[in-house]
């Protein structure tokens, strides 16, 4: 045993980390520590429980005050509190457990050389990979710095920058480190490093333990139960409501009922106490003492036979353990790009993965849709007449989609679609855009959340928020003025479009007279979508479903095939054979493995996703029959990968 491992196990002896040491054990490879199963398990078991005194967080560090006065925003903080605390050396309560953090950290693609992020081209990782390391400049620039400098009594920088401890490079290790090991604890402490949960090594698809923590926590100091914070805000909250009365009278109102009640006992009581021979003088405490009464232990307490509740944070198996076994954790459901961003690694056939659309494609493929229509509407029109039309035409749509989405389509949780069902066969669901689409909030029993977050964060951390452009911005395809990339749409592992886009293409696509009535009342969108979710596939095939639904396919594969131009090489699409090929000969080499197992993720996507979209623009491109319809899409076979369980993608 290395006496790195040595100083961390009695770290955890020393703060009371509590862990069962006849059924786990820590095992060191080459330089990392991973968790073995010393015998068998039963799932549901809590094999380690970590008291939140001990986790390192922007509210336990020594400079807890200074950050918070500070008020810095995303992971610098916790940053910034893992570099002081490693700079106080043994001083600092968390040494032990610091000095057996990795030295070098995760090998993330921000630290590749140039040629090597190549690999990335057209990929979900080109932009990611170079967005990240500005984004850590950009931090440590505007937020790190500033700070260092107006204290340089507390962050001793050293006389070079070799012995400097808040460096940038030692500020971009600490912070992929904390990326790649912080969970989100609670209210309180939000995310933080956690001394032995961080040991479990990651599995995507066998993971056998999660971690849970008690979330709801008091805000203001921590306390897991009531507090004066609580109080006090049950008093504002009171005011704020309009209760009648102070709390002063509150109080005493209640003391008068007490008193009246002793009064009442008093009479009533005594001359029957005194008729039964008891004496009614209480016994003098002192002589109580004396005879070994304990007035600090009620045997009669509810709570005598209950262990005071401990605030900690456990990780809890999943699943049974073998003996032998390595004990795994997850990291959440990641897509690839996450993955290998914060985690540096990734794995094939991830159901996580997906492929973004730029809304500027998005708008440049509607305007050529109905730039089409409106030509066969208006033969003898110009080029510059029917660009000007389309606009026109576009324009509201776009704009009435951006005002409603939050109603149309709300951004909670969605519930899972029922077996066996397509939620993009009839393009939208009753879950995107009914009215009653509420999704289900998962409590504070977290599984795995590394680095985030979210969950829901990651994946979002390069868009922004749509604003139109009043002067024509929006609808021109043109970028905003600080030339920020326009917001991303998805097509998930299956090669199916998102649900926002899919309302989005039936609003841009219903005829003009349905348009109206959703301008009208946005109740009216409501209900056509709830119809159209129900109905699946059961409507009428009028001519003017078959054409709404051909011009709304039509878009989904020109966006598919003009997002897979990206990935071309030198001019040509490569198929996905030839890159498995080219990945099997280079296992040796994991930065070329791992940017390969991207491409080759996202390339198959947009392979299905093309496939899908032109069966349907051939399906619908079939005249309707007088009978009422053409063949109904919800017989057509869906794509090879979908599973039973179409998950609403969670971006």
């Amino acid at each position: 045993m290395s006496n790195k491992l040595q100083t961390l196990l009695k770290w955890f002896e020393d703060n009371k980390i509590e862990w069962d040491k006849d059924a786990l054990e820590i095992k060191e490879s080459n330089g990392s520590f991973g968790v073995h199963a010393k015998k068998s398990m039963k799932k549901d078991k809590p094999v380690v429980k970590i008291p939140k005194e001990c986790i390192l967080s922007i509210k336990t560090t020594g400079i807890a005050n200074l950050l918070d006065e500070a008020n810095l925003e995303g992971g610098c903080p916790l940053a910034l509190a893992v570099l002081y605390e490693i700079a106080q050396g043994e001083q600092s309560p968390w040494y032990g457990y610091l000095q057996a953090l990795p030295e070098h950290g995760e090998d993330l693609p921000i630290f590749w050389e140039e040629q090597e992020k190549d690999w990335f081209h057209g990929t979900e990782m080109e932009s990611a990979v170079h967005n990240d390391l500005i984004d850590l400049e950009d931090d440590y620039e505007e937020l790190i710095e500033p700070l260092l400098e107006a204290h340089p009594y507390i962050f001793s920088r050293g006389t070079n920058l070799d012995d400097d401890p808040y460096s940038f490079d030692k500020f971009i290790k600490i912070s992929t480190l904390i990326s790649s090991r912080a969970f989100e604890v609670d209210a309180f402490h939000e995310n933080a490093l956690v001394p032995f949960a961080d040991i479990f090594n990651h599995s995507g698809k066998n993971e056998h333990v999660h971690f849970e923590t008690e979330f709801d926590v008091c805000d203001a100091c921590g306390q897991l139960e009531y507090c004066e914070h609580q109080y006090l805000n049950y008093l504002e909250d009171s005011d704020a409501n309009g209760e009648e009365g102070s709390e002063d009278a509150g109080w005493e109102d209640e003391d008068d009922d007490e008193e009246e009640a002793d009064e009442d006992i008093d009479d009533a009581e005594l001359a029957e106490l005194e008729g039964m021979g008891m004496e009614t003088e209480l016994p003098d405490l002192e002589e109580l003492e004396n005879a070994g009464v304990d007035f600090y232990n009620d045997d009669d307490s509810d709570d005598s036979d209950e262990e005071q509740k401990k605030d900690t944070c456990d990780m809890v198996l999943d699943r049974d353990v073998q003996k032998g076994e390595e004990v795994f954790n997850t990291y959440g459901d990641h897509p690839n790009i996450a993955l290998l961003s914060k985690y540096g690694f990734c794995y094939d056939d991830n159901k996580n993965d997906y492929v973004s659309i730029t809304e500027d494609s998005l708008i440049e493929c509607c305007l050529a849709i109905t730039g089409e229509l409106l030509k066969a509407e208006n033969p003898k029109a110009s080029e510059k007449e029917i660009e000007k039309l389309a606009i026109e035409r576009t324009r509201p749509r776009w704009e009435f989609f951006l005002k409603n989405e939050p109603t149309l389509c709300p951004s909670e949780d969605d519930d899972e679609q029922p077996e066996g069902r397509d939620d993009f066969d009839e393009d939208c669901q009753d879950d995107c855009c009914g009215p009653d689409s509420h999704g289900d909030h998962e409590g504070h029993q977290h599984g795995h959340a590394h680095g985030h977050d979210d969950e829901e964060e990651e994946e979002e951390e390069h868009a922004h928020e749509h604003e139109h452009d009043e002067e024509g911005g929006c609808c021109g395809g043109e970028e905003d003025e600080e030339g920020e990339q326009s917001r991303p749409y998805f097509i998930n592992y299956e090669g199916l479009f998102e649900d926002k886009l899919m309302c989005l293409l039936h609003i841009m696509f219903i005829s003009e007279k349905k348009f109206a009535t959703f301008v009208e009342d946005v109740d009216n969108a409501l209900a056509y979508f709830e119809e159209l979710a129900n109905s699946q596939g059961a409507e009428k095939k009028t001519q003017a479903v078959v054409d709404l639904k051909r011009n709304i396919y039509q878009v989904c594969r020109a966006l598919a095939e003009f997002r897979r131009l990206e990935y071309f090489e030198d001019g040509e699409w490569v198929p996905v054979e030839k890159d498995e090929e080219e990945r099997k000969a280079c296992a040796g080499d994991l930065r070329k493995y791992y940017a390969l197992t991207c491409r080759i993720s996202e390339k198959k996507i947009l392979d299905r996703s093309v496939q899908y979209y032109s069966e349907l623009v051939e399906e619908y491109s079939k005249p309707a029959t007088a009978a009422g319809g053409s063949s109904s899409s919800s017989s057509k076979k869906k794509p090879a990968t979908a599973s039973k369980k179409n998950k609403k993608m969670k971006l």
